[in-house]
This record gives C-alpha cells, structure tokens and sequence, in this order.
C-alpha cells in the first residue's frame, strides 16, 4: 500500500467537504485560501485519483421508515456458483446497505435495513433460500450510540497524523 501524501491546500478541501459536502467552490475556496476555480480542480483531480469516491447524502432511516436495522454474518458454503446467486442477491436487494467479505469464520457481513420483523423474516428466508447459505447468525440493533463513519478521516486529516508536502 503506497503512503498517502497530500498537500496541506488538499487535506484542507477534504476536511471541509468532509464537515459539509454541499459547500459551494467559491465557499470551500474561501475557507481553504485558494480560488474558486483551483478548489475545482482539486476536487476534481482528488475524485480522478480515487481519494474522493463519491458524493451523497445521509439520510434517518428511521425517519424514512426503516426503523429496523441488523448486521447478518452469513457462513457460506465454497460452491462459487451458489456464491455468485446469492451475491446477486445480496446487490440487489433493497434492504441491504454494505456487503462485505471476510476472513475467518464466516464469509459475509451484511448491514441491512427493514420496516419491520417481518420484513427482516421474509428477507432471512429468501437468503437462506439460496443453496450458498450454511449458517447465518444475525444482530438486531437496538440503539445507535454513534454514527459518524467521518470522524476516522477527519482524525487521519490532522498535520501531526499526515504527510504533508507544501500547498
């Protein structure tokens, strides 16, 4: 893995539009010390070398409905065709927010969002459907203490942590 090294002009574009996304160029400029249109170009070559992947928006899924959140780990058997339909699956059901692989003893992670127990049953049902599916064992959130998947970047962003090479 190659060392990240960023300039101080660029760890200050990343912070602020970590803080808020929606900042305007000539605002983000502005609190940065360069010019609206140099604030473009450095979010655009930040996004073109894979630093900034993407833009969105964080939504309460609660207030949008989605009042049951759980973490699935799913142990799966090593036929790679199964692997393959229910990864399909996975990618495209509505409930699903991250999949990740894993080492050790299970294979998937899955973060999922439902309206209901029995939306959260129906989904576990059609999973385990799949012949892929040996074992699940899954988490229903109660509460969230904390939600600001930001914060380890912004920690990373600070000059005592960072490699910074002039502006």
């Amino acid at each position: 893995m190659t060392e990240l090294k960023l300039k101080k002009k660029d760890k200050c574009v990343i912070r602020a539009l970590l803080e808020n996304g929606r900042l305007s160029y000539s605002e983000l400029g502005r609190r940065c010390g360069i010019s609206r249109q140099v604030a473009f170009e450095r979010v655009k070559r930040l996004s073109e070398e894979g630093v900034v992947t993407r833009f969105s928006v964080c939504l309460d899924a609660e207030k949008l409905g989605f009042a049951f959140q759980a973490y699935v780990l799913i142990i799966a058997k090593p036929d790679e065709k199964l692997r393959k339909e229910l990864t399909g699956f996975l990618r495209n059901s509505k409930n699903v927010r991250r999949i990740q692989l894993l080492f050790g003893r299970f294979d998937f992670f899955l973060e999922v969002l439902f309206q209901d127990k029995d939306e959260m049953t129906e989904f576990l049902r059609a999973m385990h459907s799949f012949g892929a599916v040996e074992r699940t064992e899954t988490f229903i959130v109660y509460q969230t203490i904390k939600d600001k998947p930001e914060d380890s970047f912004l920690g990373c962003l600070s000059e005592k942590d960072l490699k910074v090479s002039g502006t």
